[in-house]
């Protein structure tokens, strides 16, 4: 048994208290202090980040592009470079980020892997290494193909694709219809650059959508009312210029979680996005530290809509422990954690110090 002790975040904030982990699992959990120490610091359990593209990695970035001309496909940059790049080169540069977010506090991560079955496939090859990943595959053409789709879902766990813009809307329906035929998830990204129609991206049932960068009231009180999660990605969303409406998101009534999106611009490090919200929140009218929390753990709720992870005997081990700076341990964790790399990452029988 190893003994971490500190402050452990409950459902009621931190206490003083240790967690014993054994075999890839939480066997115990109690107050004060138990044992020689393998950890000390804040004891809260690992993230979720929601919304990535890794393979971005080993996309040069031009900062004179625009959006569009940086991820839209089938033409922009990113497409152009990850089409010609050999395969080794991309399994390359997506095990550097699972390996890098696993080190980070990441458990798990949901990624929109374009290239289709191939692009899938090598990111389903580097299972068991570093965080573990969700793929979200994508058709490699902007059409509907139903052997094509069911292929593809050999090697993921669901279909995501860019947008309703990109798309002959009648082959989108077909598309996601028939990914939820076969019990899968089905997610897409909306009104990232412009306003888009949220009635016809709601028709498609996804299991949530990413970015609402440009939806209006209206357009989030549907999609809370219909019970989908968004992923806000703030610090990509602000590179190209845009401010995710955090605070407007929340009084709509939405369920937040919070992605890095795409890895030549941003690293998959969630510590960091948590602490972006927070700051965003706050500028937007809102205390932030709670809620940029809160968002940071909702990338569990995103395909079974399951609480967020609290740390509980039986459980099994996806915890991190982090430095705490002598402040108050809420603050710490949301707004100076993003600085060090976590003293430890515990998931399952794997663990980094």
């Amino acid at each position: 048994m190893r003994y971490l002790s500190g402050l452990v975040l409950g459902q009621n904030g931190f206490f003083p208290g240790h967690v014993g982990i054994e075999d890839g699992v939480i066997a115990e959990l109690g107050t004060g202090k138990r044992g020689s120490s393998y950890a000390k610091g804040l004891i809260v359990p690992t993230l979720v980040n929601g919304h990535t593209h890794i393979a971005d990695c080993i996309v040069p970035v031009d900062p004179s592009l625009s959006l569009e001309e940086l991820v839209a496909p089938p033409k922009g940059l990113k497409h152009r470079v990850l089409d010609s790049a050999a395969p080794e080169t991309l399994m390359r540069g997506m095990l550097t980020m699972k390996r890098y977010m696993a080190r980070r506090g990441v458990s798990r991560f949901l990624d929109f892997r374009e290239g289709g079955y191939d692009g899938a496939e090598y990111l389903h090859r580097l299972q068991g290494e570093g965080a573990e990943a969700v793929i979200m595959g994508r058709p490699k053409q902007l059409e509907f193909c139903r052997a094509g789709a069911r292929r593809l879902l050999k090697v993921a766990e669901g279909v995501a694709v860019s947008s309703i813009s990109d798309w002959e809307y009648p082959e989108l329906q077909k598309l996601a219809k028939e990914v939820r035929e076969q019990g899968r998830p089905f997610a897409i990204h909306a009104s990232e650059r412009v306003r888009e129609d949220i009635d016809r991206v709601l028709d498609l049932k996804p299991s949530y959508v990413v970015h609402m960068t440009e939806a209006t009231d209206r357009d989030m009180r549907a999609v809370a009312e219909a019970g989908v999660p968004v992923v806000a990605c703030p610090r990509s969303n602000m590179y190209f210029g845009k401010t995710p409406p955090l605070a407007r998101m929340l009084e709509n009534g939405l369920t937040v979680a919070l992605g890095t999106d795409n890895a030549m611009i941003c690293l998959p490090d969630m510590l960091a996005e948590m602490e972006a919200a927070a700051r965003l929140l706050r500028s937007q009218g809102r205390e932030g530290i709670r809620e940029a929390l809160d968002m940071a753990m909702n990338g569990r709720k995103l395909l079974n809509r399951q609480e967020s992870f609290s740390i509980e005997p039986g459980a099994r081990c996806e915890l991190m422990v982090l430095r705490h700076r002598g402040g108050d341990a809420m603050s710490d964790l949301v707004l100076r954690s993003a600085a060090d790399a976590p003293e430890l990452v515990c998931i399952g029988n794997n663990c980094w110090r």
